[in-house]
């Protein structure tokens, strides 16, 4: 996965806002399902909505951080292409016996520009789960291989990465789509993407969006129904729940399920900026500058 010499990251086209004006991205896990992710990105990309952070969790964080850093979505649907399950376990070991950095940490190191959060150019968090506690610990600034690793670092699959006396892992432990977070530091307007939910295999295609009035449905949600669903205002399920967690081989598929989701969403999404922009008491929504929330 080592990036060519002769390839750089372009400037991000897509207009951003750190006021709370734009969307506030809650990307969950799913591994290959991940994918989906960007086809997501690139409509709101291409219809020009501003993004005013991106909150993710495994496959979420990693994709979500390095769309902020300026890897193209059809860049990394390509490195996608190419992976393989063995790609992300294997490990390297030195002579002395100590588990090296897996090739997650190295991807991080050859692709990304910026070394830290706080460096991106759309301003990103990613979700860890603090296995002590099991509750959410959120970086929102400090290494972003450190956090990256700890977010994707799935039990069975990856040991739990040491960080301040904690131990981490997967956030999808704790956060499988984070829009609580992204309702709390990001503010504004919340799009949920959930790819790893089998609910959209018994709905008809127009259900994979789902428009939410976040007030009524804090104190009215369905007992059947997910806790972080509550928090966001449009919450997209793209087509995805036939594809194995661990088949890369259909990353274009996934892909394109995203980008449907989100072209039907596109009417609800717009209604709902309208709204928040008219809010005349809706404070600065900029990811605060600190380097562990738990929540």
């Amino acid at each position: 996965m080592m990036r060519p010499a002769d390839v750089e990251t372009r400037p991000r086209r897509m207009p951003t806002s750190n006021t709370g004006a734009g969307v506030a991205l809650a990307l969950g896990g799913g591994f290959s399902r991940g994918f989906a992710h960007l086809g997501v990105l690139e409509v709101l990309e291409q219809e020009q909505i501003p993004v005013s952070g991106i909150v993710g969790t495994s496959i979420g964080g990693l994709l979500g951080a390095a769309y902020a850093d300026g890897i193209s979505v059809r860049e990394l649907c390509e490195l996608g292409s190419r992976v393989r399950l063995r790609d992300f376990i294997r490990f390297h070991h030195s002579n002395r016996g100590q588990q090296g950095k897996d090739l997650i940490g190295q991807f991080v190191r050859e692709w990304f520009r910026a070394g830290g959060l706080e460096e991106l150019s759309i301003p990103t968090a990613i979700v860890t789960t603090d296995l002590d506690t099991g509750a959410p610990h959120v970086f929102t600034r400090g290494p972003l291989e450190l956090a990256v690793r700890a977010s994707c670092a799935f039990p069975g699959l990856f040991k739990p990465v040491e960080h301040e006396g904690r131990l981490l892992a997967d956030g999808c432990i704790a956060a499988p789509v984070p829009t609580a977070i992204a309702a709390r530091i990001g503010g504004g307007c919340v799009l949920g993407v959930a790819v790893n939910s089998n609910a959209a295999s018994a709905s008809s295609p127009e259900n994979v969006v789902k428009v939410f009035d976040r007030g009524f449905r804090a104190s009215h949600r369905s007992a059947l129904e997910p806790s972080w669903a509550r928090y966001a205002d449009i919450l997209l399920e793209p087509e995805v729940h036939h594809i194995d967690w661990n088949d890369f081989s259909r990353v274009s598929e996934v892909f394109a399920a995203g980008a449907q989701a989100m072209r039907r969403a596109l009417p609800y999404l717009r209604e709902s900026l309208d709204r928040w922009s008219r809010l005349a008491s809706v404070p600065d929504a900029s990811i605060c500058p600190e380097s562990g929330l738990a929540l």
